[in-house]
Protein backbone atom coordinates (compact mmCIF):
# COMPACT_ATOMS: atom_id res chain seq x y z
CA UNK A 1 0.00 0.00 0.00
CA UNK A 2 1.04 3.94 -0.58
CA UNK A 3 -1.53 5.27 2.42
CA UNK A 4 -3.85 6.59 -0.09
CA UNK A 5 -4.73 2.84 -1.82
CA UNK A 6 -3.47 -0.93 -1.17
CA UNK A 7 -2.56 -4.21 -3.71
CA UNK A 8 -3.24 -7.54 -2.75
CA UNK A 9 -0.79 -9.96 -4.41
CA UNK A 10 -1.82 -13.61 -4.48
CA UNK A 11 0.54 -16.41 -3.99
CA UNK A 12 0.58 -17.21 -7.25
CA UNK A 13 1.81 -13.34 -7.80
CA UNK A 14 -1.17 -12.17 -9.44
CA UNK A 15 -2.58 -8.84 -7.94
CA UNK A 16 -6.00 -9.96 -7.63
CA UNK A 17 -7.24 -6.66 -5.79
CA UNK A 18 -6.57 -2.55 -6.53
CA UNK A 19 -9.15 0.52 -6.09
CA UNK A 20 -8.31 3.47 -7.47
CA UNK A 21 -7.70 6.57 -7.12
CA UNK A 22 -7.82 5.61 -3.47
CA UNK A 23 -9.06 2.65 -1.07
CA UNK A 24 -13.11 3.34 -1.86
CA UNK A 25 -12.87 3.87 -5.36
CA UNK A 26 -13.96 1.66 -8.56
CA UNK A 27 -11.43 -1.79 -8.47
CA UNK A 28 -9.43 -1.75 -11.49
CA UNK A 29 -8.32 -5.18 -10.07
CA UNK A 30 -11.27 -7.10 -8.98
CA UNK A 31 -10.19 -11.03 -9.58
CA UNK A 32 -10.91 -11.44 -5.86
CA UNK A 33 -14.41 -11.29 -6.06
CA UNK A 34 -15.30 -12.83 -9.55
CA UNK A 35 -12.34 -15.53 -11.44
CA UNK A 36 -13.91 -14.70 -15.06
CA UNK A 37 -14.78 -10.85 -14.95
CA UNK A 38 -12.44 -8.97 -12.56
CA UNK A 39 -9.14 -7.45 -13.83
CA UNK A 40 -5.72 -8.64 -12.83
CA UNK A 41 -2.23 -8.56 -13.21
CA UNK A 42 -0.71 -11.74 -13.36
CA UNK A 43 2.29 -14.00 -14.58
CA UNK A 44 1.79 -16.96 -16.85
CA UNK A 45 4.43 -19.76 -17.22
CA UNK A 46 4.70 -19.06 -21.01
CA UNK A 47 5.90 -23.34 -21.43
CA UNK A 48 2.83 -24.72 -19.72
CA UNK A 49 0.39 -22.01 -20.15
CA UNK A 50 -0.71 -21.90 -16.72
CA UNK A 51 -0.26 -20.12 -13.50
CA UNK A 52 2.98 -20.44 -11.79
CA UNK A 53 3.41 -22.52 -9.14
CA UNK A 54 3.71 -20.74 -5.69
CA UNK A 55 7.01 -21.46 -3.79
CA UNK A 56 6.48 -18.86 -0.61
CA UNK A 57 5.71 -15.47 -0.06
CA UNK A 58 7.13 -12.71 2.86
CA UNK A 59 7.77 -9.37 3.01
CA UNK A 60 10.99 -7.67 3.48
CA UNK A 61 11.70 -7.54 6.99
CA UNK A 62 9.87 -4.08 9.09
CA UNK A 63 9.14 -3.05 6.13
CA UNK A 64 5.94 -2.78 3.00
CA UNK A 65 7.33 -4.60 0.44
CA UNK A 66 6.39 -7.86 -0.56
CA UNK A 67 8.72 -10.94 -2.33
CA UNK A 68 6.37 -13.51 -3.78
CA UNK A 69 8.58 -16.86 -5.11
CA UNK A 70 7.21 -18.67 -7.82
CA UNK A 71 8.34 -22.20 -9.59
CA UNK A 72 8.00 -22.24 -13.80
CA UNK A 73 8.64 -25.31 -15.76
CA UNK A 74 11.85 -23.42 -16.62
CA UNK A 75 13.08 -22.13 -13.27
CA UNK A 76 12.59 -20.48 -10.55
CA UNK A 77 11.57 -16.22 -9.57
CA UNK A 78 11.05 -14.13 -6.88
CA UNK A 79 8.62 -10.61 -8.19
CA UNK A 80 9.37 -7.77 -5.22
CA UNK A 81 6.27 -6.03 -5.46
CA UNK A 82 6.49 -2.44 -3.57
CA UNK A 83 3.81 0.82 -3.84
CA UNK A 84 6.12 4.36 -3.22
CA UNK A 85 4.47 6.25 0.06
CA UNK A 86 1.90 8.55 -1.42
CA UNK A 87 3.39 12.16 -1.76
CA UNK A 88 1.34 13.78 -4.22
CA UNK A 89 3.96 13.76 -6.98
CA UNK A 90 2.15 12.46 -10.16
CA UNK A 91 5.24 11.43 -11.96
CA UNK A 92 6.30 9.07 -9.47
CA UNK A 93 4.95 5.26 -10.29
CA UNK A 94 1.94 3.97 -8.28
CA UNK A 95 2.83 0.12 -7.91
CA UNK A 96 6.57 -1.44 -9.06
CA UNK A 97 6.91 -4.76 -10.01
CA UNK A 98 10.29 -6.45 -10.14
CA UNK A 99 10.54 -10.25 -11.57
CA UNK A 100 14.19 -11.52 -11.26
CA UNK A 101 14.96 -15.08 -12.36
CA UNK A 102 16.58 -17.56 -9.04
CA UNK A 103 17.56 -20.37 -10.64
CA UNK A 104 17.36 -21.90 -14.48
CA UNK A 105 15.76 -20.03 -17.64
CA UNK A 106 12.26 -19.58 -16.99
CA UNK A 107 10.18 -18.35 -19.71
CA UNK A 108 7.07 -16.19 -18.64
CA UNK A 109 4.21 -13.93 -19.73
CA UNK A 110 2.73 -11.18 -18.45
CA UNK A 111 -1.10 -10.13 -18.89
CA UNK A 112 -2.91 -7.26 -17.50
CA UNK A 113 -6.97 -6.74 -18.03
CA UNK A 114 -8.67 -4.34 -16.02
CA UNK A 115 -12.14 -3.79 -14.89
CA UNK A 116 -14.40 -1.33 -14.04
CA UNK A 117 -17.82 -0.23 -12.67
CA UNK A 118 -17.46 -3.08 -10.04
CA UNK A 119 -17.30 -5.49 -13.19
CA UNK A 120 -20.15 -3.96 -15.24
CA UNK A 121 -17.45 -2.79 -17.97
CA UNK A 122 -13.66 -4.77 -18.76
CA UNK A 123 -10.51 -4.25 -20.94
CA UNK A 124 -9.17 -7.23 -23.30
CA UNK A 125 -6.48 -8.89 -21.79
CA UNK A 126 -3.49 -7.52 -22.36
CA UNK A 127 -0.03 -9.45 -23.15
CA UNK A 128 2.76 -6.47 -21.87
CA UNK A 129 5.49 -6.91 -24.22
CA UNK A 130 9.15 -5.42 -23.48
CA UNK A 131 10.14 -1.78 -23.40
CA UNK A 132 5.71 -1.01 -23.80
CA UNK A 133 3.80 1.50 -23.14
CA UNK A 134 0.31 1.03 -22.65
CA UNK A 135 -3.25 2.71 -21.67
CA UNK A 136 -4.82 -0.43 -20.70
CA UNK A 137 -8.62 -0.15 -20.67
CA UNK A 138 -8.64 3.60 -19.52
CA UNK A 139 -8.75 2.31 -16.23
CA UNK A 140 -7.18 5.40 -14.31
CA UNK A 141 -3.56 3.96 -15.23
CA UNK A 142 -0.73 3.24 -17.58
CA UNK A 143 1.61 0.80 -17.11
CA UNK A 144 5.43 0.54 -18.71
CA UNK A 145 8.09 -2.49 -18.60
CA UNK A 146 11.62 -2.61 -19.33
CA UNK A 147 13.04 -6.26 -20.03
CA UNK A 148 16.87 -7.32 -20.98
CA UNK A 149 17.67 -8.82 -24.50
CA UNK A 150 15.47 -12.18 -24.55
CA UNK A 151 16.20 -15.37 -25.79
CA UNK A 152 12.48 -16.07 -26.83
CA UNK A 153 11.28 -14.65 -30.59
CA UNK A 154 7.74 -15.24 -29.50
CA UNK A 155 5.61 -11.59 -28.69
CA UNK A 156 5.20 -11.36 -24.98
CA UNK A 157 7.37 -13.74 -23.59
CA UNK A 158 10.21 -13.00 -21.47
CA UNK A 159 12.72 -15.69 -21.21
CA UNK A 160 15.31 -14.98 -18.45
CA UNK A 161 19.03 -16.61 -17.45
CA UNK A 162 19.21 -16.58 -13.42
CA UNK A 163 20.14 -12.48 -12.23
CA UNK A 164 17.73 -11.33 -15.47
CA UNK A 165 14.77 -9.46 -14.54
CA UNK A 166 11.87 -7.49 -15.82
CA UNK A 167 11.14 -4.38 -14.09
CA UNK A 168 7.48 -3.44 -14.65
CA UNK A 169 5.25 0.38 -13.62
CA UNK A 170 1.73 1.06 -12.90
CA UNK A 171 2.03 4.71 -13.49
CA UNK A 172 -1.70 6.87 -12.53
CA UNK A 173 -3.00 8.47 -15.84
CA UNK A 174 -1.93 11.91 -14.45
CA UNK A 175 1.63 11.44 -15.01
CA UNK A 176 3.03 13.69 -17.71
CA UNK A 177 5.58 11.36 -18.94
CA UNK A 178 6.84 7.57 -17.94
CA UNK A 179 10.66 7.00 -17.92
CA UNK A 180 12.01 3.88 -17.51
CA UNK A 181 10.83 1.72 -15.11
CA UNK A 182 14.04 0.27 -14.03
CA UNK A 183 15.60 3.47 -13.17
CA UNK A 184 12.30 4.47 -10.75
CA UNK A 185 12.69 1.00 -9.12
CA UNK A 186 16.19 1.14 -7.81
CA UNK A 187 15.76 4.50 -6.54
CA UNK A 188 12.14 3.96 -5.06
CA UNK A 189 13.34 0.64 -3.28
CA UNK A 190 16.32 2.52 -1.40
CA UNK A 191 13.28 5.29 -0.36
CA UNK A 192 10.89 2.34 0.43
CA UNK A 193 13.36 0.92 3.06
CA UNK A 194 14.79 4.06 4.61
CA UNK A 195 11.18 5.15 5.14
CA UNK A 196 9.96 1.93 6.93
CA UNK A 197 13.20 1.80 9.00
CA UNK A 198 13.06 5.53 10.37
CA UNK A 199 8.83 4.81 10.91
CA UNK A 200 9.38 1.23 12.37
CA UNK A 201 12.48 3.37 14.47
CA UNK A 202 10.23 5.55 16.20
CA UNK A 203 7.99 1.77 17.93
CA UNK A 204 8.08 2.35 21.75
CA UNK A 205 7.60 -1.63 21.92
CA UNK A 206 10.77 -3.57 23.16
CA UNK A 207 8.51 -6.68 24.18
CA UNK A 208 8.93 -10.16 23.15
CA UNK A 209 6.36 -10.00 20.57
CA UNK A 210 8.08 -7.54 18.13
CA UNK A 211 7.47 -9.20 14.69
CA UNK A 212 4.00 -9.75 14.99
CA UNK A 213 3.35 -5.84 16.91
CA UNK A 214 5.85 -4.28 14.41
CA UNK A 215 3.74 -6.18 11.06
CA UNK A 216 0.59 -5.43 13.12
CA UNK A 217 1.79 -1.43 12.92
CA UNK A 218 3.04 -1.31 9.64
CA UNK A 219 -0.57 -3.09 9.00
CA UNK A 220 -2.46 -0.07 10.11
CA UNK A 221 0.14 2.30 9.03
CA UNK A 222 -1.11 1.30 5.75
CA UNK A 223 -4.54 1.50 6.34
CA UNK A 224 -4.31 4.82 7.18
CA UNK A 225 -5.62 7.71 4.11
CA UNK A 226 -2.57 9.86 4.36
CA UNK A 227 -4.62 12.86 3.06
CA UNK A 228 -6.86 13.17 5.90
CA UNK A 229 -6.05 11.26 8.77
CA UNK A 230 -8.67 8.46 8.21
CA UNK A 231 -8.52 4.91 9.43
CA UNK A 232 -9.35 2.38 7.26
CA UNK A 233 -11.71 -0.74 9.00
CA UNK A 234 -10.08 -2.79 5.80
CA UNK A 235 -8.92 -2.38 1.98
CA UNK A 236 -11.66 -4.75 0.76
CA UNK A 237 -15.15 -5.58 0.03
CA UNK A 238 -17.38 -7.96 0.73
CA UNK A 239 -15.16 -11.11 1.56
CA UNK A 240 -17.47 -13.31 2.99
CA UNK A 241 -17.62 -14.24 6.74
CA UNK A 242 -18.70 -17.61 5.88
CA UNK A 243 -18.09 -19.43 2.15
CA UNK A 244 -20.69 -19.17 0.18
CA UNK A 245 -22.56 -16.86 2.87
CA UNK A 246 -24.30 -13.64 2.06
CA UNK A 247 -22.92 -12.16 5.26
CA UNK A 248 -20.78 -9.86 3.13
CA UNK A 249 -20.11 -6.14 3.90
CA UNK A 250 -17.92 -3.43 2.75
CA UNK A 251 -15.09 -2.25 5.48
CA UNK A 252 -13.44 0.33 2.67
CA UNK A 253 -14.51 3.16 5.34
CA UNK A 254 -13.63 4.65 8.66
CA UNK A 255 -15.70 3.81 11.77
CA UNK A 256 -15.61 5.99 14.85
CA UNK A 257 -15.20 2.75 16.62
CA UNK A 258 -12.24 1.01 14.75
CA UNK A 259 -10.64 4.39 14.03
CA UNK A 260 -10.73 4.91 17.41
CA UNK A 261 -9.32 1.08 18.84
CA UNK A 262 -6.63 1.86 16.01
CA UNK A 263 -5.68 5.16 16.99
CA UNK A 264 -5.23 4.02 20.43
CA UNK A 265 -2.53 0.85 19.14
CA UNK A 266 -0.93 3.54 17.72
CA UNK A 267 -0.61 5.59 20.93
CA UNK A 268 0.54 2.95 22.60
CA UNK A 269 3.09 1.79 20.18
CA UNK A 270 4.36 5.72 20.35
CA UNK A 271 3.20 7.02 16.87
CA UNK A 272 1.85 9.84 17.71
CA UNK A 273 1.37 11.95 14.37
CA UNK A 274 -0.81 8.97 13.37
CA UNK A 275 -3.32 9.30 16.12
CA UNK A 276 -3.14 13.02 16.05
CA UNK A 277 -3.99 12.73 12.33
CA UNK A 278 -6.98 10.63 13.12
CA UNK A 279 -8.63 13.04 15.67
CA UNK A 280 -8.08 16.30 14.10
CA UNK A 281 -10.06 14.27 10.83
CA UNK A 282 -12.56 13.71 12.77
CA UNK A 283 -12.46 16.63 15.17
CA UNK A 284 -12.82 18.87 11.29
CA UNK A 285 -15.85 16.93 10.67
CA UNK A 286 -17.71 17.53 13.81
CA UNK A 287 -16.95 21.32 15.30
CA UNK A 288 -19.64 22.64 13.27
CA UNK A 289 -22.29 20.12 14.95
CA UNK A 290 -21.45 18.18 18.01
CA UNK A 291 -24.61 16.80 18.09
CA UNK A 292 -24.14 14.69 14.40
CA UNK A 293 -21.26 12.46 15.02
CA UNK A 294 -22.07 9.18 12.82
CA UNK A 295 -20.59 5.65 13.11
CA UNK A 296 -18.77 5.50 10.03
CA UNK A 297 -18.01 8.10 7.05
CA UNK A 298 -15.94 7.63 3.86
CA UNK A 299 -12.11 8.64 4.14
CA UNK A 300 -12.84 12.26 2.85
CA UNK A 301 -15.57 12.20 5.59
CA UNK A 302 -18.81 12.44 3.81
CA UNK A 303 -21.34 11.21 5.86
CA UNK A 304 -23.45 9.28 2.83
CA UNK A 305 -22.78 5.36 2.05
CA UNK A 306 -25.36 4.10 0.59
CA UNK A 307 -25.53 0.36 0.52
CA UNK A 308 -26.10 -1.42 -2.98
CA UNK A 309 -25.30 -4.74 -4.53
CA UNK A 310 -22.86 -4.93 -7.10
CA UNK A 311 -24.44 -7.63 -9.89
CA UNK A 312 -21.71 -8.07 -12.07
CA UNK A 313 -19.29 -10.45 -9.74
CA UNK A 314 -20.04 -13.20 -8.51
CA UNK A 315 -18.40 -12.85 -5.30
CA UNK A 316 -15.15 -14.64 -3.84
CA UNK A 317 -15.75 -17.82 -4.29
CA UNK A 318 -19.37 -17.42 -5.32
CA UNK A 319 -20.19 -15.74 -2.01
CA UNK A 320 -23.02 -13.09 -3.37
CA UNK A 321 -24.23 -10.16 -2.71
CA UNK A 322 -20.81 -8.48 -3.97
CA UNK A 323 -22.04 -4.93 -1.61
CA UNK A 324 -20.76 -1.43 -2.04
CA UNK A 325 -21.49 0.95 0.66
CA UNK A 326 -22.64 -0.09 4.00
CA UNK A 327 -26.23 0.88 5.61
CA UNK A 328 -24.48 0.43 8.95
CA UNK A 329 -23.61 4.50 8.46
CA UNK A 330 -27.33 4.95 9.19
CA UNK A 331 -27.85 3.66 12.67
CA UNK A 332 -27.29 4.27 16.09
CA UNK A 333 -24.63 3.00 17.84
CA UNK A 334 -24.40 4.38 21.00
CA UNK A 335 -21.15 2.33 21.97
CA UNK A 336 -18.81 4.90 19.73
CA UNK A 337 -18.66 7.64 22.09
CA UNK A 338 -17.07 5.92 24.81
CA UNK A 339 -14.44 4.48 22.17
CA UNK A 340 -13.69 7.91 21.09
CA UNK A 341 -13.51 9.47 24.44
CA UNK A 342 -11.50 6.64 25.87
CA UNK A 343 -8.57 7.23 23.19
CA UNK A 344 -8.90 10.78 23.43
CA UNK A 345 -8.41 10.83 27.39
CA UNK A 346 -5.33 8.86 26.82
CA UNK A 347 -4.19 11.37 24.20
CA UNK A 348 -4.20 14.26 26.49
CA UNK A 349 -3.09 12.98 29.79
CA UNK A 350 -0.37 15.45 29.53
CA UNK A 351 -1.46 18.16 27.99
CA UNK A 352 -4.97 20.05 27.06
CA UNK A 353 -6.91 19.57 24.33
CA UNK A 354 -7.32 22.35 21.91
CA UNK A 355 -10.51 24.56 22.33
CA UNK A 356 -12.29 23.18 19.85
CA UNK A 357 -12.09 19.78 20.81
CA UNK A 358 -12.91 20.40 24.39
CA UNK A 359 -16.18 22.17 23.27
CA UNK A 360 -16.71 18.46 21.26
CA UNK A 361 -16.25 16.91 24.27
CA UNK A 362 -18.33 18.57 26.66
CA UNK A 363 -21.29 18.05 23.75
CA UNK A 364 -20.80 14.41 23.63
CA UNK A 365 -21.01 14.03 26.87
CA UNK A 366 -23.95 15.55 27.31
CA UNK A 367 -25.38 13.85 24.17
CA UNK A 368 -24.98 10.24 25.93
CA UNK A 369 -26.34 11.84 29.23
CA UNK A 370 -29.70 12.21 27.54
CA UNK A 371 -29.03 9.10 25.44
CA UNK A 372 -28.07 6.71 27.38
CA UNK A 373 -31.01 4.85 28.45
CA UNK A 374 -32.58 4.19 24.74
CA UNK A 375 -31.59 1.11 22.56
CA UNK A 376 -29.32 1.15 19.92
CA UNK A 377 -27.68 -1.40 17.23
CA UNK A 378 -24.84 -1.70 18.95
CA UNK A 379 -21.02 -2.75 18.67
CA UNK A 380 -21.94 -5.83 16.05
CA UNK A 381 -24.26 -3.36 14.18
CA UNK A 382 -27.27 -5.89 14.37
CA UNK A 383 -29.89 -5.42 11.96
CA UNK A 384 -32.69 -6.21 13.65
CA UNK A 385 -34.43 -3.99 15.96
CA UNK A 386 -32.52 -2.05 18.92
CA UNK A 387 -31.45 -3.43 22.19
CA UNK A 388 -30.12 -2.33 25.11
CA UNK A 389 -26.68 -3.97 25.06
CA UNK A 390 -24.89 -3.96 27.96
CA UNK A 391 -21.06 -2.71 25.92
CA UNK A 392 -23.00 -0.06 24.77
CA UNK A 393 -24.38 0.68 28.20
CA UNK A 394 -20.75 0.19 29.70
CA UNK A 395 -19.64 2.39 26.87
CA UNK A 396 -22.12 5.22 27.57
CA UNK A 397 -20.68 4.86 31.56
CA UNK A 398 -17.53 4.85 29.56
CA UNK A 399 -18.03 8.68 27.91
CA UNK A 400 -18.84 10.32 30.91
CA UNK A 401 -15.61 8.50 32.97
CA UNK A 402 -13.48 10.03 30.40
CA UNK A 403 -15.15 13.33 30.10
CA UNK A 404 -15.07 14.09 33.95
CA UNK A 405 -11.24 12.87 33.68
CA UNK A 406 -10.73 15.18 30.99
CA UNK A 407 -12.75 18.15 32.74
CA UNK A 408 -10.75 17.93 36.14
CA UNK A 409 -7.46 18.12 35.14
CA UNK A 410 -8.41 21.14 33.00
CA UNK A 411 -10.99 22.67 35.28
CA UNK A 412 -13.85 23.30 32.92
CA UNK A 413 -16.86 24.51 34.03
CA UNK A 414 -19.27 21.57 33.66
CA UNK A 415 -21.11 20.18 36.38
CA UNK A 416 -19.30 17.42 36.84
CA UNK A 417 -21.88 16.75 40.09
CA UNK A 418 -24.70 16.38 36.95
CA UNK A 419 -21.79 13.74 35.40
CA UNK A 420 -21.18 11.68 38.26
CA UNK A 421 -24.87 11.26 38.90
CA UNK A 422 -25.49 9.88 35.42
CA UNK A 423 -22.31 7.50 35.12
CA UNK A 424 -23.57 6.04 38.74
CA UNK A 425 -26.57 5.40 37.30
CA UNK A 426 -25.46 4.00 34.12
CA UNK A 427 -23.19 1.36 36.50
CA UNK A 428 -26.66 0.59 38.48
CA UNK A 429 -28.59 0.28 35.48
CA UNK A 430 -25.96 -1.99 33.80
CA UNK A 431 -25.06 -4.02 37.36
CA UNK A 432 -29.30 -4.16 37.76
CA UNK A 433 -30.50 -5.58 34.40
CA UNK A 434 -27.37 -7.02 32.42
CA UNK A 435 -26.08 -9.53 34.74
CA UNK A 436 -27.42 -12.69 34.59
CA UNK A 437 -28.56 -13.73 38.58
CA UNK A 438 -27.90 -18.05 37.37
CA UNK A 439 -24.25 -17.39 35.74
CA UNK A 440 -23.59 -14.16 37.60
CA UNK A 441 -22.35 -13.11 34.48
CA UNK A 442 -23.20 -10.39 32.37
CA UNK A 443 -25.62 -10.77 29.26
CA UNK A 444 -25.79 -9.46 25.72
CA UNK A 445 -28.54 -6.91 26.52
CA UNK A 446 -31.19 -6.63 28.84
CA UNK A 447 -33.42 -8.72 26.87
CA UNK A 448 -30.75 -11.67 25.85
CA UNK A 449 -29.37 -13.75 28.37
CA UNK A 450 -26.53 -15.55 26.28
CA UNK A 451 -23.28 -14.51 26.36
CA UNK A 452 -21.86 -11.89 23.99
CA UNK A 453 -18.14 -12.00 23.17
CA UNK A 454 -18.01 -7.82 23.64
CA UNK A 455 -18.15 -7.92 27.30
CA UNK A 456 -14.95 -8.98 27.36
CA UNK A 457 -13.58 -5.29 27.87
CA UNK A 458 -15.69 -4.64 30.60
CA UNK A 459 -12.49 -5.21 32.55
CA UNK A 460 -10.19 -3.33 29.71
CA UNK A 461 -11.98 -0.59 30.45
CA UNK A 462 -11.79 -0.32 33.86
CA UNK A 463 -16.20 -0.83 34.31
CA UNK A 464 -15.11 -3.40 37.05
CA UNK A 465 -11.60 -5.00 38.33
CA UNK A 466 -10.77 -8.34 36.18
CA UNK A 467 -11.09 -10.10 39.25
CA UNK A 468 -14.72 -9.34 40.33
CA UNK A 469 -16.83 -12.29 40.68
CA UNK A 470 -18.44 -11.21 37.74
CA UNK A 471 -15.79 -10.22 35.17
CA UNK A 472 -14.35 -13.74 36.04
CA UNK A 473 -18.07 -15.60 35.61
CA UNK A 474 -18.39 -13.44 32.40
CA UNK A 475 -15.30 -15.02 30.85
CA UNK A 476 -15.87 -18.58 32.06
CA UNK A 477 -19.47 -18.21 30.23
CA UNK A 478 -17.93 -16.66 27.49
CA UNK A 479 -15.56 -19.91 27.09
CA UNK A 480 -17.79 -22.12 27.86
CA UNK A 481 -20.40 -21.00 25.11
CA UNK A 482 -18.64 -19.02 22.43
CA UNK A 483 -15.41 -21.05 22.04
CA UNK A 484 -14.64 -23.37 19.06
CA UNK A 485 -12.07 -26.55 18.97
CA UNK A 486 -9.26 -24.33 18.22
CA UNK A 487 -10.10 -21.99 21.06
CA UNK A 488 -11.08 -19.19 19.36
CA UNK A 489 -14.22 -17.08 20.17
CA UNK A 490 -17.45 -16.07 18.29
CA UNK A 491 -18.91 -12.83 18.79
CA UNK A 492 -22.31 -14.35 19.96
CA UNK A 493 -24.28 -17.65 19.21
CA UNK A 494 -28.02 -16.83 20.58
CA UNK A 495 -28.72 -13.21 19.08
CA UNK A 496 -30.77 -12.65 16.48
CA UNK A 497 -28.95 -10.06 14.48
CA UNK A 498 -31.73 -9.63 11.51
CA UNK A 499 -28.74 -11.19 8.99
CA UNK A 500 -28.78 -14.52 9.60
CA UNK A 501 -26.24 -17.35 8.49
CA UNK A 502 -22.88 -18.48 10.10
CA UNK A 503 -19.51 -16.68 10.37
CA UNK A 504 -16.41 -17.40 11.51
CA UNK A 505 -14.80 -16.81 15.38
CA UNK A 506 -13.54 -13.62 15.53
CA UNK A 507 -9.83 -12.90 15.85
CA UNK A 508 -10.07 -9.52 18.05
CA UNK A 509 -12.76 -11.52 20.39
CA UNK A 510 -9.86 -14.30 20.77
CA UNK A 511 -7.35 -10.89 21.67
CA UNK A 512 -10.06 -9.39 24.40
CA UNK A 513 -9.89 -13.24 25.72
CA UNK A 514 -6.27 -13.29 25.83
CA UNK A 515 -5.80 -9.89 27.69
CA UNK A 516 -8.73 -10.57 30.14
CA UNK A 517 -6.96 -14.48 30.84
CA UNK A 518 -3.56 -12.27 31.44
CA UNK A 519 -5.10 -9.92 33.60
CA UNK A 520 -7.05 -12.60 35.86
CA UNK A 521 -3.26 -13.73 36.57
CA UNK A 522 -4.26 -17.24 33.93
CA UNK A 523 -0.39 -16.73 31.89
CA UNK A 524 -0.52 -20.11 30.64
CA UNK A 525 -3.87 -20.50 28.92
CA UNK A 526 -3.09 -16.27 27.61
CA UNK A 527 0.04 -17.42 26.35
CA UNK A 528 -1.09 -20.20 24.57
CA UNK A 529 -3.69 -18.73 23.03
CA UNK A 530 -1.84 -16.20 21.37
CA UNK A 531 0.55 -18.40 20.41
CA UNK A 532 -2.21 -20.15 18.20
CA UNK A 533 -3.57 -16.73 16.98
CA UNK A 534 -0.18 -15.95 15.52
CA UNK A 535 0.31 -19.10 13.93
CA UNK A 536 -2.86 -18.11 11.62
CA UNK A 537 -1.01 -15.56 10.39
CA UNK A 538 0.87 -17.17 7.79
CA UNK A 539 4.27 -16.22 5.98
CA UNK A 540 3.21 -12.41 5.56
CA UNK A 541 1.58 -12.09 9.22
CA UNK A 542 -1.72 -10.47 8.13
CA UNK A 543 -4.45 -11.66 9.63
CA UNK A 544 -8.59 -11.42 8.51
CA UNK A 545 -11.23 -10.34 10.51
CA UNK A 546 -12.32 -14.19 11.42
CA UNK A 547 -11.32 -17.53 11.02
CA UNK A 548 -13.23 -20.61 9.82
CA UNK A 549 -13.88 -23.30 13.23
CA UNK A 550 -13.68 -26.27 10.85
CA UNK A 551 -10.45 -25.58 8.28
CA UNK A 552 -8.68 -23.14 9.55
CA UNK A 553 -9.10 -20.53 6.75
CA UNK A 554 -9.45 -16.73 7.30
CA UNK A 555 -12.86 -15.02 6.47
CA UNK A 556 -13.81 -11.80 6.22
CA UNK A 557 -12.34 -8.35 5.04
CA UNK A 558 -8.81 -9.05 4.58
CA UNK A 559 -6.70 -7.66 6.13
CA UNK A 560 -8.32 -6.44 9.17
CA UNK A 561 -7.36 -3.14 11.76
CA UNK A 562 -9.61 -4.80 14.10
CA UNK A 563 -7.66 -8.05 14.20
CA UNK A 564 -3.94 -6.47 14.04
CA UNK A 565 -4.62 -3.87 17.07
CA UNK A 566 -6.25 -6.90 18.79
CA UNK A 567 -2.89 -8.25 18.30
CA UNK A 568 -1.17 -5.56 19.26
CA UNK A 569 -3.25 -5.33 22.60
CA UNK A 570 -2.59 -8.94 23.43
CA UNK A 571 0.87 -8.76 23.01
CA UNK A 572 1.39 -5.46 25.17
CA UNK A 573 -0.89 -7.41 27.86
CA UNK A 574 1.42 -10.47 27.69
CA UNK A 575 3.99 -8.32 27.90
CA UNK A 576 3.52 -6.85 31.58
CA UNK A 577 3.41 -10.07 33.08
CA UNK A 578 6.48 -11.52 34.61
CA UNK A 579 9.04 -13.74 33.09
Amino acid sequence: GNCETAALVADDGSIDWLCLPAFDGDPIFARLLDARHGGFFALLDAASGRQPVPAGQRYQPETAILETDLSLSGGSLVVTDLMPIASGDASRPLLLRHIRATAGTPSLVLQLRTSRDYGEAGAPLTTIAPGSEAEPGRAGLRVAMDAPQVASHLPGVYTLRAGQAVTCALWPATADKMSRPEDHYTGELAQARQFWATWVGACAYAGPYRETVIRGAITLKLLSYAPTGALLAAPTTSLPERIGGSRNWDYRYTWVRDGAFTAQAFLALGFRREALAFSEWLGTRERLDATEMRTMYTIRGRRDLPEYEATALEGYRGSRPVRVGNGAAEQTQLDIYGEWLDFIERLYRDESPPHWLCDLIIATVERVRAQWAEPDSGIWEVRSAPRHFVYSKVMCWVTIERGLALAQRAGWPVDQAAWRETAEAIRGSVLAHGVDPVTNAFRASYEVAAPDAANLMLALVGFLPPDDPRIVATTDAIMRELRDERGFIYRYRDLDDGVGGEEGTFVMCTCWLVENLALQGREAEARDLFARLRAHSGPTGLLSEMIDSATGELLGNFPQAFSHLGLIRAALALGKLPH
